[in-house]
């Protein structure tokens, strides 16, 4: 049996590498070391997670000072804006790893490994490379281990479902889950685009390019799924259309696209964060559900609506939450909620646009790179009509709704209604 450390890049992604590990009969310690981080508080964060998930497992973890300046001066200097998965980020494993390297070499360790294998966003075989250029530069010599000193463990953490399994694991110990890579060049880039009113931001976005952001203080024009009209007052609800790009994804991956928006809302608000309260998110964890196809509910009243159009190699993303209203048309007031009314907290629009926009670029990556079976577990455990009787009118011309027990949300985004599979129209609860 020998010894093995592994780098740990977050809790999350961690939870389903200790027991590949373990598998080998290997004993296991785990080593945080990201001063790739952009700030301490996000650092602490992540530190925090690790150290539940090691006290969950009954191993050691130990945490490398935090030295954001220094990375940025011997990693990112000259590389900010290259791309995700480009000479930044490879160079951002060498760093993490090479000091990964060092500490299992002078701690006795038989060899090293990382949890950053497990990322859908990571290419294993840039990790591989990254690792064995960090034990050539630590060895002084060749890429080959010289006696004595840790060798690299090559796993691929994201095979035979890795993935999903740390996020089965991370969700059953409660870990905080990031929203972007790390340092402040991961984060997606967003083009804010603002007016006081407009007739519709979907129609504004037509304009756009990939992640061009629309937002208005009132629109004149705003409609819902199947023409329905969607009224606010000025300056009182987040108004926002995102063009992001889908490049040749098919038709029937698209299609899936709003229950991505739908969960990159609903975890925006359970992540919402406020100076002078920081509760407000967690007042709305296990409250905020997904109603398939487009809609996010608290307390089963809806919150927030989204209307997607596709666009040549982009889908407009239109994102209607309700953030301060308080008032709606009699026949829809038992229906809708508020920020402002499920929490009593007055939150500004731009803090949840932000927060909104952190989790769509984080989902849309993993949906654009591993498709949507890979975001289908997150969505299903939000899932407001599993388990429920309802209708679903596929057409405003249906004369027969498709109604049954629901089976929830499928892995190709369809809904399952007494096992027919239906892939568009608007679903509704039906009273027993």
């Amino acid at each position: 049996m020998g010894r093995t450390l592994i780098h740990v890049c977050c809790g999350p992604c961690a939870s389903s590498c200790v027991p590949e590990v373990r598998k080998g009969g290997d004993e296991v310690a785990l080593l945080f070391a990201n001063s790739n981080i952009d700030t301490q508080e996000e650092f602490d964060k992540r530190l925090n997670a690790a150290r539940t998930l090691a006290e969950a497992e009954g191993v050691p973890i130990s945490a490398l000072p935090y030295d954001h300046g220094e990375w940025l001066r011997e990693v990112a200097v000259g590389y900010e804006h290259e791309p995700e998965k480009g000479e930044r980020c490879a160079r951002c494993f060498r760093y993490n790893l090479a000091k990964t390297a060092e500490y299992a070499n002078a701690h006795g360790f038989d060899s090293f490994t990382t949890s950053l294998t497990v990322s859908p966003h990571k290419v294993s075989s840039m990790i591989f490379a990254a690792a064995e250029k960090a034990v050539a530069a630590e060895a002084g010599q060749s890429i080959r281990r010289p006696a004595g000193s840790a060798r690299f463990a090559p796993y691929d953490f994201k095979a035979h479902d890795g993935y999903g399994r740390s996020v089965e694991r991370a969700t059953a110990l409660g870990l905080y889950r990031q929203s972007y890579c790390g340092c402040e060049f991961s984060k997606a880039r967003w083009n804010i685009h603002h007016k006081h009113e407009t007739a519709s931001t979907n129609i504004d976005a037509r304009a756009g390019g990939p992640r061009d952001v629309f937002t208005a203080d009132f629109q004149t024009a705003g409609r819902g799924r199947l023409d329905h009209k969607w009224s606010s007052k000025p300056g009182e609800n987040l108004l926002m259309s995102v063009v992001l790009p889908v490049d040749g994804q098919p038709p029937e991956a698209v299609a899936t696209l709003p229950l991505v928006a739908g969960l990159a809302v609903a975890n925006g608000l359970v992540e919402l964060r406020m100076r002078e309260d920081s509760s407000i998110g967690d007042d709305l964890r296990g409250r905020i559900m997904i109603k398939w196809p487009n809609d996010v509910l608290v307390d089963g009243k809806k919150i927030a609506g989204i209307l997607c159009e596709r666009q040549g190699e982009c889908v407009i993303v239109g994102i209607g939450v309700n953030v301060r209203q308080c008032d709606w048309p009699a026949d829809v007031a038992c229906r809708a909620t508020s920020l402002l009314l499920a929490t009593g907290r007055r939150v500004k629009t731009v803090q949840v646009r932000n927060a909104i926009l952190d989790q769509l670029g984080k989902w849309h990556g993993i949906w654009c790179d591993n498709g949507f079976e890979a975001v289908h577990r997150e969505i299903s455990a939000l899932d407001a009509l599993n388990g429920r009787i309802v209708s679903v009118r596929q057409r405003d011309c249906d004369a027969e709704p498709v109604r049954g027990l629901c089976g929830g949300i499928r892995p190709d985004g369809s809904l399952d209604v007494g096992g027919t599979h239906v892939y568009a129209g608007e679903a509704h609860v039906e009273e027993v």
